[in-house]
């Protein structure tokens, strides 16, 4: 509720105190642009072919569970009880073994992740940030970073930033 009231009484203020005081804002939506530029949609390639490897992984895993569930299903009206015990605990020890699998597949998926596009986003805020001083912005924020209401089209410098960044960066 506090945070609510903040946030009414900021929008009063600017309202206020007009678009005279503010200064020339520029968004960029960060997240297209290392999707969208070249080197960007190389390094997701990069990372696609490393997951695809470790992906097989955890779908071995879900092949033994999905294996001795059916041994399980054959055998509940002719095994013993003794081995549909066994079968029973082979099938909670698989199963653990895949969740563990997936649980690490996806930690190591988000490091990757972060690590390939961490200097495509670093050069992005570089070119971002060369463009708003050559073209006199007062700041350039992160679109979807904030909670904005409205971007006038001309405010929006993710296409220009896209670009700009492939034209400064080419793929080798």
């Amino acid at each position: 509720m506090r945070r609510m009231t903040g946030i009414l009484v900021v929008m009063a203020l600017v309202a206020a105190v007009g678009p005279a005081s503010a200064g020339k804002l520029g968004f960029v939506d960060a997240e297209k642009v290392v999707m969208q530029v070249q080197e960007g949609q190389a390094k997701v390639k990069e990372l696609a072919a490393w997951a695809e490897g470790q992906q097989k992984t955890v779908e071995a895993a879900a092949a033994v569970v999905t294996d001795i569930r059916q041994q399980i299903a054959k055998q509940r009206s002719i095994a013993s009880p003794e081995t549909l015990d066994r079968l029973g605990r082979d099938e909670l020890a698989a199963r653990r073994s895949f969740e563990d699998a997936k649980r690490n597949f996806e930690r190591e998926v988000s490091a990757k992740q972060e690590e390939y596009l961490a200097e495509v986003a670093i050069k992005v805020g570089t070119v971002a940030s060369d463009y708003g001083k050559a073209n006199g912005f007062d700041a350039i924020l992160v679109l979807k970073g904030q909670p904005i209401i409205y971007v006038a089209e001309e405010a929006d410098l993710t296409e220009i930033v896209i670009r700009l960044y492939n034209q400064r960066f080419p793929l080798k």
